[in-house]
């Protein structure tokens, strides 16, 4: 299993936690929409706590799949395929944030 440290907290991001990948490296959902909320524009706070909900419920929808234990080989292919997508929106979002 891999292990990242948060670049904000520099504490270890652990299986099941809420985290997320940004140019910088991988940190917790958390820290992540903390620090972005102190270093963003006022009028801008609103886009913040939309898209912070949105990947909120994405990296939560994420941790449910992983909980999903299948068993015949086209249930785990298609587990797989919605993993990849609720990831690809993930991304998405956080890059949204990120250019905020």
């Amino acid at each position: 299993m891999a292990q990242f440290k948060c670049y904000v907290c520099n504490d270890e991001v652990r299986t099941g936690e809420k985290f997320t990948f940004t140019k910088k490296g991988s940190v917790h959902f958390d820290c992540f929409v903390s620090a972005k909320r102190k270093g963003i524009k006022p009028e801008k706070a609103e886009m913040l706590r939309t898209l912070s909900l949105i990947l909120d419920s994405e990296l939560s929808h994420l941790l449910n799949l992983l909980r999903i234990n299948a068993v015949d080989e086209m249930s785990k292919e298609y587990e797989r395929i919605k993993y990849k997508d609720i990831e690809k929106a993930a991304g998405e979002t956080t890059k949204k944030i990120d250019e905020l």
